[in-house]
């Protein structure tokens, strides 16, 4: 009897661990939506909003607003940027457009009816929690013929059970390990959404890796031959990290009246974004809008000649984005030159 009994609970046992897998399955397949397609015609000017579903290098797929998918390409030209308060808007690089991401892609369409990005914004505040099934759709269409095959498995030992009752400990022993097995594959997709999560919430996050400061001579926007090569040196080192971009903000001295110094400092910071752009090949997406900062900030007193030296400047920051590369090892390095170490006055 007590034999039967234990026999008829272990029966029920792989019937309800059945259903749960048909239930599984049936939750699955109702998420594999068959996608619509949208494709972009050659030379039409577009403007698409949408959640990214996959990105392969420089190429995403996007569910527009509505519920169609595209292929967007991105170039070295494309500008990615990220909306701020206040209508400021920050350069990012491509490694900022994860699945998940809410964002607007304008462009014009190719010969293969994909869009071909000029400009990329978003806002990180925007994910839709929503969407995040959108990017797990792929994967679970790939695990459907597996959780088949375990339903089909499980019906099948239930059914045997009748006949195998000497094989009980051992069959449920094995059952247990499948749960489990279940519930580390759950345990893993949930870790992913908090991986991509936290991840995006980092992306407003930069770490200040170097700084060199340019001094100029009075009334002057020119660069010397050791501001040339103070910029090179900047520029290889950016070029060694990844997810940079590169703050540039132009200042002066008091000397003269307000408005032409504010002229002064904005033509300092774009001189020094020129040499940048044309000789120390630092591509322009990872150039923010440049900074005329006019008589603010000092570095020093106005009332002195030395103190007025020091605020003809143009100050350059390279700054790397800990959301895209988490747990960055590269070292800090400042490195500013003092107005002694060259001829200006």
């Amino acid at each position: 009897m007590k034999l039967r009994m234990k026999h008829i609970a272990a029966r029920y046992t792989r019937t309800g661990i059945a259903f749960v897998a048909q239930g599984l399955l049936a939750a699955t397949l109702v998420l594999a939506v068959e996608p619509n397609t949208r494709t972009f015609s050659a030379g039409d000017q577009v403007k698409v909003q949408g959640v990214i579903i996959s990105r392969t290098g420089d190429v995403l797929k996007l569910r527009g607003d509505d519920e169609a998918i595209g292929t967007i390409d991105l170039t070295g030209e494309t500008k990615i940027q990220m909306k701020r308060s206040f209508g400021r808007k920050t350069a990012m690089q491509v490694d900022a457009l994860v699945p998940g991401l809410h964002i607007e892609a304008q462009g014009k369409g190719n010969e293969k009816g994909e869009l071909l990005a000029e400009k990329v914004t978003f806002d990180p505040n925007s994910m839709r929690a929503s969407r995040q099934i959108d990017t797990r759709v792929h994967p679970l269409e790939e695990r459907t013929g597996s959780l088949e095959g375990r339903a089909g498995q499980l019906e099948n030992r239930a059914g045997q059970m009748e006949t195998r009752q000497g094989q009980l400990e051992g069959q449920e022993k094995q059952t247990e390990q499948q749960v489990g097995q279940v519930k580390t594959e759950a345990d893993q997709a949930n870790q992913g959404v908090t991986d991509v999560n936290g991840r995006v919430s980092n992306l407003d996050n930069y770490k200040e890796e170097l700084t060199k400061t340019i001094y100029f001579r009075l009334n002057s926007t020119a660069l010397s031959a050791d501001d040339k090569k103070e910029l090179d040196d900047l520029a290889q080192k950016a070029l060694s990290e990844k997810a940079y971009v590169i703050e540039v903000a132009g200042y002066a001295d008091t000397t003269g009246k307000a408005a032409k110094n504010q002229l002064l400092s904005d033509r300092r910071a774009n001189v020094v974004i020129q040499y940048l752009e044309q000789n120390s090949n630092v591509e322009p997406r990872r150039i923010l809008t440049p900074a005329a900062m006019g008589t603010s900030h000092p570095a020093a007193d106005n009332k002195t000649p030395e103190g007025r030296k020091e605020n003809r400047r143009v100050e350059v920051k390279v700054l790397v984005n800990q959301g895209v590369v988490a747990g960055s090892n590269a070292s800090s390095s400042t490195a500013s030159k003092q107005p002694g170490e060259s001829n200006q006055q």
